[in-house]
């Protein structure tokens, strides 16, 4: 099957699946794009199961997106949404207000001194430094189940310890 045959048949199906599993419909579709563009540049002949590789392809991109907007960020400064535009008539770009910025940073830093040393550098080089389970584990010398273990556990503790902070975050607007 060629990749624009794949594309009109499986295409419809692949953004389906995306919406089903928490991805909105026009992010699902760019998502679908850039699979495509992977799988052109990597087919390597005519026996490939392209609808196959699209849906892996849409599938591990829609993984990295979620595992990428899951990254801590932070901020020291938000936007009013609901500011005025410049009064000398220029782009409309609403005044900053100062963010709790620094009382997340002393709640994260005071839950991550709670956890055990391994599951601190374990989530640590996960979440922060980006490194995957098989580099963490030949990093600490630990099997690949163990830091799987780890990461969970850590996951789990900080939700404890920063579920009030949820709470209290619930009112702002997205």
């Amino acid at each position: 099957m060629d990749l624009e045959r794949a594309y009109s048949e499986t295409g419809p199906k692949i953004v389906g699946y995306l919406v089903a599993t928490g991805t909105d419909e026009a992010t699902a579709r760019d998502l679908l794009h850039d699979a495509v563009v992977r799988v052109a540049k990597r087919a390597e002949g005519p026996d490939d199961d392209i609808p196959a590789l699209l849906f892996t392809a849409a599938r591990n991109l829609r993984a990295n997106r979620v595992r990428d907007d899951a990254r801590l960020a932070f901020v020291d400064e938000v936007r009013d949404g609901d500011a005025q535009g410049d009064a000398d008539g220029g782009e409309s770009r609403p005044p900053l207000l100062p963010s709790d910025a620094d009382y997340l940073r002393r709640r994260l830093k005071a839950a991550f001194a709670e956890l055990p040393t391994a599951l601190r550098e374990t989530y640590v080089l996960y979440q922060v430094g980006g490194r995957s389970v098989r580099e963490i584990a030949e990093l600490t010398d630990a099997g690949e189940s163990l830091v799987k273990v780890r990461l969970h556990r850590a996951k789990l503790s900080l939700r404890r310890l920063l579920d009030d902070v949820k709470g209290e975050l619930a009112h702002v607007p997205d």
